[in-house]
């Protein structure tokens, strides 16, 4: 379905199929996060973050977010 979307309905040219892949990931995680407890997460000792790690979470998605999309289409070509 995600590569429907992508191809057809958008019609983006996706190299190497990174954006139908991404896409399925994104919604399988939603999905898994919806399905889990947060009480249950919360006695969990692995459930934990420090201000050092959400840091570095957060550079690393604002660097996902501004280089993927011109890292994603370099290989495109303008014909159409």
């Amino acid at each position: 379905m995600n590569e429907y979307i992508v191809i057809y309905i958008i019609k983006a040219k996706d190299i190497g199929g990174g954006m139908i892949i991404h896409t399925f990931g994104a919604f399988y995680g939603i999905g898994i996060a919806f399905f889990m407890n947060y009480k249950n997460a919360l006695n969990n000792k692995n459930f934990y973050g420090t201000w050092n790690s959400f840091r570095i979470a957060m550079i690393g998605t604002l660097f996902l977010w501004i280089f993927w999309p011109s890292f994603n289409g370099a290989l495109g070509t303008t014909d159409i």
